[in-house]
Parts: structure tokens; sequence; C-alpha cells
């Protein structure tokens, strides 16, 4: 005779009391719908901290993009292909998949998705003319947005810089930096939990603080140096922290040059 051997699972005790409540015939329905709302935003929190945390390292792992295509004006850039390529394996080794939506109006909207096991989902859109350039008919009009949109959203999704990517076979459908000015998951999730009444102050520090935990998670040269590719928009020039907070600036480059420097010793 089989025997049924049954699993202790682990209890939510949010779960445990929203069913007692639920089977109280005496019960308040008004709190049994404050239980769940509750259980919803405790739900929702977890899933954004574990998928903050999986995308950073998810980041970290993120390799070169090759710069394959070159556009009408001979500036190279990285081509949907190659973006998808190089990234899913990374992105699937934590559990995130990269997806798009396509809503076709007066415009055409490409939305790109980062979708965490958990069940978090991060998203961003760009509203794009339709490319009417050269002998396109309506659905070739279509599609060319479609594609080019596709490109700029995950390069912003996923916080990559690519080269000189400014341009290309999308050149009628509207200026590149529209999807450059979204802000990155990555920043986002730094960002999240700090109070409304933050001041810009308060906002660069934090990004600081993120910025100093995230070298000390390198272990290669490579690694390190790819990652401050990636951030590089946070800390170079006028409208990062070199421009706008000199100070907070330093901190980060000295806490970079630390970390270099303790890698190469470790290698030696």
């Amino acid at each position: 005779m089989n025997e049924v051997t049954t699993m202790n699972l682990p209890v939510d005790p949010m779960v445990s009391m929203i069913e007692r409540v639920a089977l109280d015939p005496n019960s308040d329905l008004l709190k049994l719908e404050r239980l769940l709302e509750l259980k919803e935003r405790i739900d929702a929190s977890n899933s954004r901290s574990e998928f903050s945390s999986d995308f950073a390292l998810a980041s970290a792992e993120m390799p070169t993009i090759p710069l394959n295509g070159v556009g009408h004006n001979g500036k190279k850039y990285a081509t949907l292909e190659d973006i998808t390529l190089h990234t899913r394996p990374v992105l699937t080794k934590y559990g995130i998949a990269l997806t798009f939506d396509i809503n076709v109006e007066d415009q055409v909207l490409v939305t790109a998705k980062l979708m965490h096991k958990s069940g978090h989902v991060e998203s961003t859109t760009l509203a794009l003319p339709r490319d009417t350039s050269g002998s396109k008919n309506a659905v070739q009009a279509i599609g060319s947005t479609q594609k080019y949109g596709q490109r700029y959203t995950a390069q912003a999704i996923l916080g990559l810089s690519l080269g000189e990517d400014d341009e290309d076979d999308g050149r009628a459908s509207g200026p590149a930096p529209a999807a450059k000015r979204v802000q990155d998951p990555w920043t986002a999730t730094i960002l999240a939990d700090l109070p409304e009444s933050s001041t810009d102050r308060d906002k660069a520090q934090a990004i600081t603080a993120a910025l100093c935990s995230q070298w000390r998670r390198m272990k290669g040269l490579r690694q390190i140096s790819n990652e401050w590719d990636r951030r590089a928009h946070l800390i170079a020039g006028d409208k990062g922290l070199e421009g706008k907070h000199p100070d907070l600036h330093e901190t980060v480059v000295d806490a970079y040059e630390l970390r270099r420097q303790e890698i190469e010793e470790a290698a030696a």
C-alpha cells in the first residue's frame, strides 16, 4: 500500500489571519477588505524588493553590446537583435524577461517591460510618429517605427549606454533623446523609497551610496569597468554628480578606484 507523504510548507501568518476572518460568520467585511489590501501591498513591496536585488545583480553582469548597426549618418549603434541576444541570458539567469507591447494609434506607442519571476513589472513607453521615409507603405512604416522604438525603450529600461547611439535607420521616427530621458529602473528603484519631500541633494546622496555599494559587489576589472560605463550618465558631466554635486562625485570616484585597486591586488 502506497503511503502519501505530506510536505510541511511554511504558512504565511497574513494568509492565516485572512482565512480566519473570512471563515468567521461574524467577521466584519470591511476588516477583511482592509486585510486583503494590506496583503496586496506587502506582496507588491516584497516583489519589488526581489526585483531590485536581481536587477542590480543582472546589471553588474551585462556584457558589452557590439555596435554592429550603421546609421544613415555613418554613426554606429547597437541593433535590437544584438541587444536582446546579449542581454537575454543574463536576464534569464535572474528570472527577468524583457517584452514589448505595441499600440498603434495616431502615433506608434512602444512599451518595454521587465517582468520578474516575483510578479513585479517595470515598464517605459515611447510615443513615435510613423516612419514614412523612403517609399514605405503603411504597414512598413509601422514596422520600422516599432523596431526603432523597441531598441530605444530596451536601452532605456535596461540602463544601457551604447556608444554614439543618437540616430539610425529610424531617422523619421522622431528624436532619440525622448527615450533616453526615461529614468532607468536601477535609479528608479534606488529612489522609490525616499519620501516625497526629498530634495535633489537627498536623491544624489542615495544614488552615491548605491553606486559605492555597487562597486563593492564587483569581482573583476572588466566587470567593474562595464558597471562604470552603465552608470556614467549618473556620474559624469554637467547633469551628473560631477556637475551638480562635486563632493559626491569625488566620493563615487574614490570608491571606484579603491575597489579597482583591491581587485588588482587580489589578482596579483
